[in-house]
């Protein structure tokens, strides 16, 4: 990762990035033997995808960073890269920490392979008492599905600018979670993607209030009350 970050143009990149309200869209950022292991990942965590159902919002597979811990660890290792998290704090301009170890979408692995998968429009909503960074990456992608995207939403007297991406393997998408409204758009028959987030904050302290609230809402309408509640209970892996 070190060789490739330093072949990508940072000032360059911080500028679009921005210009468009903390959004970058680079359309072949990972190595590709770093893809080739993450494709790897995605073989090895089959068995602890959780597939939920919210009707208007959601349909979809997911896999926890507690899963991802046990059955995949490069995806964690590539997490904490400190080479990756400094680039990122410089292209943001923020000083940008790991999530908790207690937060299961601190990195997470999403499949699409059922006609109709998708997410409906929304926003990353940290529940921190800082901001919340989203890195998605592109792993699989054998459809039709888009990224769709708007930005300046939150933006006083800025006009708001629609747009739309396709990921390809080893692309990157890097945003405010709280600034961009975007959605997954659904997959056809047939089709199959996977994607992978890595989520980064500005300040890792959080009420436990809002900690049950975002478990919750983790468990419900992502990874299932086992990944989420059984390992807090048994303080420690599945």
């Amino acid at each position: 990762m070190e060789t490739q970050l330093r072949r990508v143009d940072l000032d360059r990149q911080r500028r679009e990035y921005r210009s468009q309200g903390d959004f970058l869209f680079i359309e072949d950022f990972l190595p590709a033997e770093v893809t080739a292991q993450l494709i790897a990942a995605v073989a090895a965590v089959q068995s602890s995808v959780n597939r939920n159902y919210l009707p208007g919002h959601k349909q979809g597979g997911s896999v926890s960073r507690h899963a991802i811990d046990r059955l995949a660890p490069y995806i964690g290792d590539l997490y904490r890269s400190e080479a990756l998290i400094e680039w990122l704090r410089q292209l943001s301009g923020q000083p940008l920490q790991l999530s908790p170890a207690e937060d299961p979408h601190a990195y997470a692995l999403y499949f699409y392979t059922r006609a109709g998968d998708h997410i409906g429009w929304h926003y990353d909503t940290s529940y921190y008492a800082g901001r919340r960074y989203t890195l998605l990456l592109g792993v699989i992608d054998q459809s039709s599905s888009r990224l769709d995207y708007e930005l300046h939403t939150r933006e006083k007297g800025a006009a708001v600018v629609p747009g739309s991406v396709k990921i390809p393997p080893g692309g990157l998408v890097f945003f405010d979670g709280d600034a961009l409204r975007h959605r997954i758009s659904p997959t056809g028959h047939g089709e199959l993607r996977v994607s992978l987030t890595f989520e980064y904050v500005t300040d890792p302290r959080m009420h436990p209030w809002w900690r049950l609230i975002s478990n919750m809402k983790d468990a419900v309408a992502y990874f299932g009350f086992r990944q989420v509640f059984q390992r807090l209970t048994r303080g420690g892996g599945e």
